[in-house]
């Protein structure tokens, strides 16, 4: 005699019937429309973001480019990552906030994004309390990712 769940299914049909509808679910989540480019960039700074408050760096370098470069402070991506290491090591906790973000598509593989944030929870050049800055950057398509392929920043007082 088989078990029955609470439905009236024997239990076996019940996990299979689950089963059926976790794969429906997947499938149509594929099929689903891809996000506009503006959002799918979004997304990638917001997992630089949350890469950050989990102190992974890894999180944080994805999005950049193999040939990007941050004009600021003539990094490239083996600087920016030592930069980070440093400050992850210096700080345990650093945290970042985007604010009044907006993109720019040039063409069907660039894009330019601008943003204002603000960094916390270090010292000396991220101090406690925070620091803003406005952020521009550039971005190539790559395959289906969007790639950071440039930066820049300028400190914003007063804000």
């Amino acid at each position: 005699m088989s078990a029955v769940s609470r439905s009236g299914l024997p239990r076996c049909r019940t996990a299979a019937l689950l089963v059926v509808l976790a794969v429906l679910a997947g499938l149509l989540a594929g099929c689903s429309a891809p996000l506009p480019d503006e959002e799918q960039i979004r997304q990638r700074l917001d997992g630089m973001v949350d890469g950050l408050a989990e102190r992974n760096a890894r999180a944080v370098l994805a999005p950049l480019a193999d040939d990007f470069s941050a004009d600021t402070w003539n990094l490239d991506p083996r600087g920016a990552r030592l930069l980070l290491e440093r400050e992850m090591r210096a700080h345990q906790r650093l945290r970042a906030r985007i604010h009044d973000f907006s993109a720019e598509l040039h063409g069907d593989d660039r894009a330019s994004a601008e943003f204002r944030v603000i960094l916390t929870g270090g010292s000396g050049l991220i101090p406690e309390r925070g620091r803003w800055y406005r952020v521009r950057t550039g971005w190539r398509r790559e395959g289906s990712d969007w790639m950071m392929i440039s930066a820049s920043w300028e400190d914003v007082v007063g804000l």
